[in-house]
């Protein structure tokens, strides 16, 4: 059973703009980094709400370190689950979506704004990815097809994720990649996409998914998502091309 704990403050107010869901499996000064930094640009709780989703045996030491947060038991131990999790138990009217390593930058609160007046479906921002640089994240259709975007530069509106999501469990690095198939060739159904060219976040480069770039069930699954999504054309043409590379 889910543990769902969370401050008066959160709980009586009127639904906040953000729901910024961090997804852990301990408590540790890193997720407490990760929360300032939201907090410095977003001190207000009617405008950005925080859920942590954590073990069940480390919600108390969460409270501890940020107490005040809302802090949420994960039903099933998986990364996507838990952020799953985080939007049934979240009430923002858009959501955004952390490691507990990443840390939110000051442009952030200037992208409030624009979501403020704009109430797009989605925004797509650029990220710092660890030592590298700026990770473009300008949405594109055909972009999307062979490479995914860094989900720390995209906030969604819930309706979107509604209509897209939930991230599907049995992938491990590329249900993200998948709802963003969705959310770009949904062709107008889910509100105008819009791009904010400045970095949202630092993004470590360190994550899970670094690790194991490739998923599996997304790779066997793909001509059947790109018939779907895109067109019967796009699956004939990636099928031909794994027999041409012997994949």
């Amino acid at each position: 059973m889910s543990i769902h704990i969370e401050s008066d403050s959160v709980s009586q107010a009127a639904a906040p703009l953000v729901s910024v869901v961090i997804p852990t499996l301990v408590a540790d000064l890193e997720l407490r980094r990760c929360v300032d930094s939201v907090r410095l640009v977003c001190p207000q709780a009617a405008t950005c709400e925080v859920v942590i989703v954590a073990p069940p045996g480390q919600v108390q030491a969460i409270l501890a370190l940020l107490p005040g947060e809302t802090v949420i038991a994960e039903r099933r131990p998986s990364i996507y689950g838990a952020m799953n999790d985080g939007v049934a138990a979240s009430h923002g009217e858009y959501l955004y979506f952390l490691g507990k390593d990443d840390i939110v930058l000051p442009s952030f609160a200037r992208m409030l704004q624009v979501l403020g007046t704009e109430r797009p479906g989605a925004i797509f921002g650029d990220v710092y990815w660890g030592a590298s640089g700026i990770y473009p994240g300008r949405p594109s259709r055909w972009r999307v097809l062979v490479r995914n975007f860094c989900h720390q530069g995209i906030v969604y509106s819930r309706d979107a994720f509604r209509r897209h999501g939930p991230y599907n469990r049995k992938m491990r690095v590329q249900a993200d990649h998948l709802l963003n198939i969705r959310l770009l060739w949904d062709r107008g159904r889910s509100g105008r996409i819009l791009y904010f060219p400045q970095p949202l976040a630092w993004y470590s480069g360190a994550g899970f998914s670094i690790h194991q770039a490739r998923d599996p069930v997304f790779w066997k699954l793909y001509p059947t998502i790109m018939k779907r999504f895109v067109g019967g054309w796009a699956r004939l043409l990636l099928v031909s091309t794994r027999k041409l590379r012997g994949r």
